[in-house]
């Protein structure tokens, strides 16, 4: 009954650790998805950035070869009227100012009608025009300046938040990473007690059927054993009647009463007849 127990109490231990193993096993296949998708987002945000990145590159660069093909313009134009000796007075760095210059018509002193004298021009008549994009190229220039300056800005702004996310991806990929490692520990140490659990139950069960074995090799010898103790008390009882009798006639003898010796009717007691009596509940 002890043995049957140890071997109940084993198929509990057992059961309950095969259930501990498969939550652990749950949860382990849980974290390992959890950190496929950090490792994913960790791309996608590698892959945003450098495309972030690229963008701003492309944009710097086509912004800073059209402030030299401008920058070059303007100087030639400026240095077209430095070399004539024309004055174009100063320049104006605003757009407004530019555009307004090259939308106003000329001022005419006579009729619209009219036409005109035949009569060449010098190389400065149109120096308003002229001033007008200049001024113009200048603020275009000061523009595009000023649009790669605010990007590095915000590519500067973009690179940091960038990294803040990519740490905090990292730490939460670590944790999930030693998560996992503690889970396999446990799983490992889970299966390891459950292993030690099967073979004690194993034990359990050869130490049981070695016992009911020897129960069954012993049964025939304790039947037999019980079959005939009732018969070997009744002798014994039947023995043990005899020689109370026995005792009772050897203390109460008396020579006058030849009825209770054998067939020789003797008047006196005769040793030599002993050995022949015949007792109550004696069998010879």
């Amino acid at each position: 009954a002890d043995i049957e127990w140890l071997i109940t109490k084993n198929d509990a231990a057992i059961d309950k650790l095969e259930r501990l193993i498969e939550e652990l096993s749950s949860a382990k296949a849980k974290t390992v998805e959890e950190i496929a998708e950090v490792e994913d987002q960790m791309s996608i945000m590698k892959k945003e950035r450098k495309a972030e990145n690229d963008n701003f590159k492309n944009g710097k660069t086509d912004d800073q070869k059209a402030i030299e093909l401008l920058t070059k313009a303007k100087d030639f134009l400026t240095s077209y009227f430095d070399k004539n000796s024309i004055d174009v007075g100063e320049i104006q760095s605003g757009r407004q100012d530019g555009v307004e210059m090259l939308q106003q018509g000329p001022k005419f002193e006579i009729s619209e009608d009219q036409a005109p004298a035949a009569e060449f021009s010098d190389a400065g008549h149109r120096k308003l025009e002229t001033k007008g994009v200049i001024s113009i190229l200048s603020s275009i220039i000061e523009d595009l300046g000023d649009e790669i300056r605010n990007a590095m800005e915000a590519e500067a702004a973009a690179q940091v938040e960038h990294e803040k996310q990519m740490a905090t991806a990292t730490k939460l990929k670590n944790e999930l990473m030693e998560k996992k490692v503690n889970l396999e520990d446990m799983i490992a140490k889970r299966s390891e007690e459950m292993s030690e659990e099967v073979a004690n139950k194993k034990s359990n069960q050869q130490d049981l059927k070695s016992e009911q074995d020897y129960k069954k090799d012993i049964a025939p010898d304790c039947d037999w054993i019980i079959k005939a103790f009732a018969e070997r008390v009744s002798k014994r009882e039947a023995e043990m009647n005899g020689l109370r009798t026995a005792k009772d006639y050897l203390s109460g003898f008396k020579p006058s009463e030849p009825a209770l010796l054998d067939k020789k009717h003797m008047t006196s007691f005769e040793d030599r007849v002993l050995p022949g009596l015949k007792f109550l509940g004696i069998r010879e």
